[in-house]
């Protein structure tokens, strides 16, 4: 079964938060683990790549914490995928040739990547159009 790993799920619901308060200062990954529902060991592996991956910076210290690296809108969700996965690859290069599977799986290959192509500022508006649109019954 082809499946995102939760490593994947969580980075990107962090990177949310992290986007969600871009320009309002650092924010520290124990109030990031909280608030997303991530074990506060396991986002430090993924925030520890992430960084590697240039898409976050952290500052140490009393009052140090994480932030973007990069204005939500330049940062997609295949940049997280492609960070904390690899690339994303249907069919090895070495495996290339001209028959109808390998050009099935190509294709199949560049939708995925043109639909992971949003970015973090454009999930974050569905986030909050999403939450504007719940209506709660009593």
């Amino acid at each position: 079964m082809l499946s995102i790993s939760n490593k994947t799920r969580y980075g990107i619901a962090a990177l949310l938060a992290l986007a969600e308060f871009y320009n309002s200062g650092l924010l520290q990954i124990k109030d990031i683990a909280l608030r997303c529902d991530i074990p506060h060991q396991f986002l430090e592996q993924i925030f520890n790549r992430l960084g590697k991956a240039g898409i976050i910076k952290s500052t140490r210290g009393k009052n140090g914490g994480y932030e973007l690296a990069k204005p939500p809108g330049q940062i997609t969700v295949l940049d997280i995928v492609t960070g904390l996965e690899g690339n994303i690859e249907f069919v090895a290069k070495s495996h290339e040739k001209n028959d109808i599977i390998v050009e099935l799986f190509q294709e199949a290959e560049k939708n995925l990547k043109e639909i992971l192509s949003v970015s973090l500022a454009e999930l974050v508006a569905k986030q909050q159009a999403l939450s504007e649109n719940v209506i709660y019954n009593i």
